[in-house]
């Protein structure tokens, strides 16, 4: 009875649950159909709108259609009017302008006409003037050509005199600043050599070692490389003097190794110290031959030639070295060249070169002077014409023909000329005074004669009895070539021929 009870129970709870939950279910179904026909109710309200915003922009775009296409119409109504009215002026245009090639024509012809015309009454003028001049028109003509060749030709013979004297009043001033120019950019020291050179002996026995019984070993070696050994001036000392400074230097060499030669030294060990002194200074020519070309910035590539440029290194004149002289005479040729505007690479070459001969004139088996040696070396080497001529006309043995040749004369004087770039004895400066002075005494009608300016200048006062104005050109130049033929001397001499006349007379 309580399971009944229980299940009647149960059951009814069971439908009562039901009948909530379907009760549910009704009222949730409402509630959402309601709203479904509010959001329909909502679209049909949005949709009208948009139909509405749609039909009026329809309208809108119909209508500015509408405008554009008649605004479309007139512009091209107004081109098209536009268009005719061109074409109508450029018809217009093409009638006149062939109106203008019908006018132009017509004046050619007639020009032409016109030209025939004059060309006959030429002709006919040409004639008749021909006939009463007697003369042919080519005659006429030549005539005329000829007159106003000779009035140019008189024309630029006066200007060229004109720019002569010009120029000879202005090149002196102008050489002057150029020089002193030059001159003040040069800044390398004074190039005198002596002539002796020592060799330091750590111990006197050594040199009784050298100089080998009876003199017999120093006496070998001064007669194989032509030198003067003394031993005796100075302690611990040996000095050597040669007129060749390459055997003297040889000779250094030598004496430097027997110095330190452990044994008995007799001729073999001379002879083979002097053989390696020799190889030795070979080598030093070369290597100061190289670095004297690298200095001046000239390229040379035959060892031959760099050995006997380095062989300069040990040539002097009056006392001066000649590597740096030549050296010098590089340097001062090369710029003034460049303030003149010539060949520059002509100047440095002929400049460092002018002197070559100098290297090999002290040896016996060559003849000729320094300057004609030069000339044969640098022929032999390849040089131009132009470097050779320059080079070795300095001392005029040929006329110098170029500027450079020119400019390699003065570059040469002014480097002897410097103060202190040479020295002689006194002996010798005294006599080749005198023998200035003999030359100048040795013509007549010389009344005084003196050498001055340290043998640079030689002024000659000449009795005016004997000697008129005409006569002092003439002896002067007689005079110099004398000096240049009997006197041995560096740089060039002026020879001033003074004539001095008086006159007096008394009023009564």
């Amino acid at each position: 009875m309580n399971i009944i009870v229980a299940l009647v129970a149960l059951g009814g709870g069971a439908f009562i649950g039901y009948k909530e939950v379907h009760k549910r279910k009704a009222m949730s179904f409402e509630k959402k159909k309601e709203k479904a026909e509010e959001i329909l109710v909502e679209a049909q309200k949005i949709a009208e709108e948009i139909l509405t915003t749609a039909k009026s922009r329809a309208v809108n775009l119909q209508e500015s259609g509408e405008r554009n296409l008649d605004m479309t119409k007139r512009l091209i109504d107004q081109m098209e009017k536009s268009t005719n009215t061109k074409e109508q002026l450029v018809k217009k245009q093409e009638e006149k302008i062939n109106e203008l090639k019908a006018k132009i024509t017509s004046l050619e012809e007639e020009t032409s006409v016109k030209e025939g015309e004059i060309e006959e009454i030429r002709v006919q003028e040409k004639e008749v003037l021909s006939q009463k001049a007697g003369k042919k028109e080519e005659e006429i003509k030549k005539e005329i050509i000829n007159k106003y060749e000779a009035e140019i030709e008189q024309d630029y013979k006066q200007k060229l005199v004109n720019i002569i004297e010009e120029t000879k009043e202005k090149a002196p001033r102008l050489a002057q600043r150029i020089i002193v120019e030059v001159i003040q950019r040069l800044t390398s020291p004074t190039s005198v050599e002596q002539r002796a050179v020592n060799v330091n002996v750590p111990k006197d026995i050594i040199k009784g070692k050298i100089v080998g019984k009876n003199a017999a070993n120093i006496l070998y070696f001064e007669q194989n490389l032509d030198v003067d050994v003394v031993f005796n001036d100075l302690p611990n000392t040996i000095s050597i003097s040669a007129f060749n400074l390459v055997n003297r230097r040889i000779a250094q060499k030598a004496l430097e190794k027997l110095v330190k030669y452990p044994k008995d030294i007799d001729t073999r060990v001379i002879d083979e110290v002097i053989k390696r002194s020799k190889q030795e200074t070979e080598e030093e020519l070369y290597e100061i031959g190289k670095k004297a070309l690298d200095q001046v910035g000239i390229k040379v590539e035959n060892k031959e030639l760099i050995t006997i440029i380095g062989r300069l290194q040990y040539r002097t004149s009056y006392s001066q070295n000649i590597m740096r002289h030549s050296m010098e005479v590089c340097y001062l040729a090369t710029m003034l060249g460049s303030e003149i505007g010539v060949n520059t690479e002509t100047c440095k070459i002929a400049g460092f070169l002018h002197d070559l001969g100098k290297a090999i004139d002290q040896n016996p088996d060559v003849q000729g002077t320094h300057d004609f040696l030069t000339k044969e070396l640098m022929e032999k080497y390849g040089f131009s014409p132009e470097q050779v001529h320059a080079a070795w006309t300095h001392h005029e043995s040929e006329k110098p023909a170029t500027a450079e040749a020119l400019l390699i004369q003065a570059a040469d004087a002014l480097s002897a000329s410097r103060p202190g770039a040479r020295q002689e004895s006194i002996e010798k400066y005294i006599a080749r005074l005198q023998a200035l002075e003999g030359v100048a005494y040795s013509f007549e009608g010389i009344k005084k004669a003196f050498a001055i300016s340290g043998g640079r200048e030689v002024r000659i006062i000449v009795d005016p009895t004997v000697v008129d104005d005409e006569k002092t050109q003439i002896l002067a130049d007689a005079i110099a070539s004398r000096v240049e033929n009997e006197v041995t001397y560096p740089g060039k001499i002026k020879i001033n021929v003074i004539r001095k006349t008086k006159t007096i007379e008394v009023a009564k």
